[in-house]
C-alpha cells in the first residue's frame, strides 16, 4: 500500500515542514527547523499567510512605520501572564488582564492591534470571550490568538468558529508567539 506524501510549508516562515510521527506526547506533529513544532496543525491544513519582517511592517494601515503593536494578553495564571508579558515587552506594548470579563472591558475602551487569549479561564472562558470580542463593533476587527495548553482535535475548529486568527499551544517560545501575532496582523 503506497502513502501519499504532501508538502506543507511553515505558516510563519514558509520553510518546508517535516512530519514527526511521535513528536508531541506520542502524537504526530509537523516541525519547522526555525519555528518549532506545530501540534495544533492538522495534516489537511491549507496554506496560511507568511509573516513580514517586523510587527511594524505587518500591521498595514493600523500600525505606522516603527510603531510597536499594542497587545492585550489575557490569562488567569499569574505565572503565564507575567511570563508572556515579559517575553513580549521587547517587541510590543503589552496590557494584561486576568479574566475574560476584564479583557472585554479593557478592549472596549483601549485600542489594541492584537489580543492573545487563554482558553481555560474561570467565568467567561477564552472561547466565549473571543465570540464576544468578534460580535462587538469596537473589537471585531482585532485579531485574536488563542493561547492554550489544551491540544484536543477540535481546538482549531473551535477557534475558527469563534473567529480567532490562530491557536498557539503553550508553553511556547517567544519566537513562536511573536510569529503568531505578526501573522495575525496581516
Amino acid at each position: 500500500m503506497s502513502e501519499t506524501h504532501h508538502t506543507y510549508s511553515c505558516p510563519y516562515c514558509g520553510r518546508p515542514l517535516q512530519w514527526v510521527a511521535h513528536g508531541w506526547f506520542g502524537r504526530g506533529t509537523f516541525d519547522c527547523e526555525q519555528c518549532g513544532d506545530f501540534p495544533d496543525m492538522a495534516p489537511a491544513s491549507s496554506a496560511t499567510p507568511r509573516p513580514r519582517e517586523s510587527f511594524a511592517a505587518a500591521g498595514g494601515a493600523r500600525l505606522r512605520r516603527g510603531e510597536r503593536p499594542r497587545v492585550l494578553l489575557v490569562d488567569d495564571s499569574d505565572e503565564y501572564r507575567d511570563l508572556y508579558a515579559t517575553m513580549l515587552a521587547d517587541v510590543a506594548t503589552v496590557t494584561t488582564a486576568a479574566r475574560g470579563e476584564e479583557a472585554l472591558a479593557i478592549a472596549g475602551v483601549e485600542r489594541f492591534d492584537a489580543i492573545v487569549l487563554d482558553v481555560m479561564m474561570p467565568g467567561l472562558d477564552g472561547w466565549q470571550t473571543c465570540e464576544r470580542l468578534k460580535s462587538a463593533p469596537a473589537t471585531q476587527q482585532i485579531p485574536v490568538i488563542m493561547l492554550t495548553s489544551f491540544d484536543g482535535l477540535d481546538v482549531p475548529e473551535t477557534a475558527l468558529r469563534v473567529g480567532a486568527a490562530s491557536v498557539v499551544i503553550k508553553p511556547c517560545s517567544i519566537e513562536r508567539l511573536t510569529l503568531a501575532i505578526q501573522a495575525a496582523l496581516h
